[in-house]
Order: C-alpha cells, then sequence, then structure tokens
C-alpha cells in the first residue's frame, strides 16, 4: 500500500547502503576480460503497474540470447530520488527469471551520481550480488569537472561517472555496484553500436514497449 511507505526510512537507508557500494568499488566483483554476459535492464509503466525487463545479450557476439519481463503493481508514486523503490521490484524479478546469470548489468539510470549516492544502478546491483554500471540521459546528481579531455561526474567526493558523447547525444555513465569507474565506461563504449544507447539498453527499451503495448491491449 502506499501509505505505508516510509519515505523517511528509505532515505536512510539508501545512504547506509552507499557504503556498500563504495566497498564495494575498492574490491570490484567485475571481471571484465572474463565477461560474456550481460543484461540491460529497464522499466515502464501501464495503468498503475511497473513492468520491469531484462534482456540478456551475449558480450562477444552483441547477440540478444534471452529476455523476460515481470509485472508488479506500481507500490509507490514517483518521487525523485526514490525511483528504484518503485522499479527494482520489477526489473529483479525480470532478472531473475533468466536462463542464465550475466556477469554483469546494465541498468537504465544513475547509480553513484544519486543524491544518496544510491540510484536503482547501485540498488538493484547490491540487492542480486551482480556487478552493475548506470546509463542515464541526463543528469541528476553531481559536478561535472573535465579533466584530460574526459567530462567526469564528481558525487560523494569521488569520480562517479563520465559523460560519454555518442551520435549526437550524451550518456551520463556511472558506477552501479562492485564495478570501477574505468570499467563501466569501457563496457558502454563497447556495446554501443549503431544507436544512441548502448546495445543492452537499447534492446531492453524496445522489448519493454512490445510488453507494454501487449498489455495494453489486453487491458479493458
Amino acid at each position: 500500500m502506499v501509505e505505508l511507505f516510509d519515505y523517511s526510512r528509505a532515505t536512510r537507508l539508501q545512504r547506509e547502503l552507499f557504503k556498500q557500494v563504495i566497498a564495494s568499488v575498492e574490491r570490484p566483483l567485475f571481471r571484465e576480460d572474463e565477461a560474456r554476459l550481460v543484461a540491460g535492464l529497464d522499466a515502464s509503466y501501464t495503468r498503475g503497474l511497473s513492468v520491469g525487463v531484462a534482456v540478456l545479450m551475449d558480450l562477444h557476439e552483441m547477440r540478444v540470447v534471452d529476455k523476460k519481463y515481470a509485472v508488479v503493481r506500481a507500490g509507490i508514486p514517483y518521487v525523485p530520488g526514490l525511483l528504484a523503490f518503485r522499479e527494482a521490484p520489477g526489473v529483479i524479478r525480470a532478472l531473475l527469471e533468466l536462463e542464465k546469470k550475466p556477469d554483469v548489468l546494465m541498468v537504465d539510470g544513475h547509480g553513484l551520481t544519486h543524491p544518496r549516492g544510491f540510484g536503482i544502478a547501485s540498488h538493484v546491483g547490491l540487492v542480486t550480488g551482480i556487478p552493475s554500471v548506470g546509463v542515464a540521459k541526463s543528469r541528476l546528481y553531481g559536478e561535472e569537472k573535465v579533466e584530460g579531455g574526459v567530462r567526469y561526474v564528481y558525487a560523494h567526493g569521488v569520480k562517479a561517472g563520465v559523460v560519454v558523447e555518442h551520435g549526437g547525444a550524451e550518456l551520463y555513465v556511472s558506477i552501479g555496484y562492485s564495478v570501477t569507474l574505468e570499467q563501466a565506461v569501457r563496457l558502454v563504449k563497447k556495446t554501443l553500436l549503431g544507436h544512441k544507447l548502448p546495445e543492452p539498453l537499447y534492446q531492453a527499451d524496445l522489448y519493454s514497449r512490445e510488453v507494454k503495448r501487449l498489455l495494453d491491449r489486453k487491458t479493458p
């Protein structure tokens, strides 16, 4: 129930879990040389429902090998900074339905570049224990500084993100969970093909729209 959601407790929890994300970056689980599978995660909404999708891709062949979706009640309204509590349940459920466990997650949203350093990319990564990267189309939090021709986003005293320019668009890439910033940027650049979004998120967006259309047709 929406009225039972404790917003103050949620923000306190984010501040506490941020510390675990920082610790995870110091000894990252992500082994990019060994990584084969990446899951693109996205969410959409229809008639009070949150639709989470997970699209699994082979990093070597850059092809979709599996995709799943999950539908849950959108338990709380949209609140800036608390998006994860609205979208993560469906996204995580879809992720757990995949036949194979991904080596890394690419999430539509922010990680450390969040007011409390715990955006949806960090949330999903920490909950599942899978290294994660956040990719967003705009800056949510942090200060941009250009160093050596690179646009870094500083947040909470660390280099939390990088602005990657591609195809006339800007992508705000951030540390999610248990990856370094350099690893996150390399993963995103590796998966940038002929679209403005990295391929895992492009495919997740396509699938999300497809599922939403299907549900809209079924719902009276």
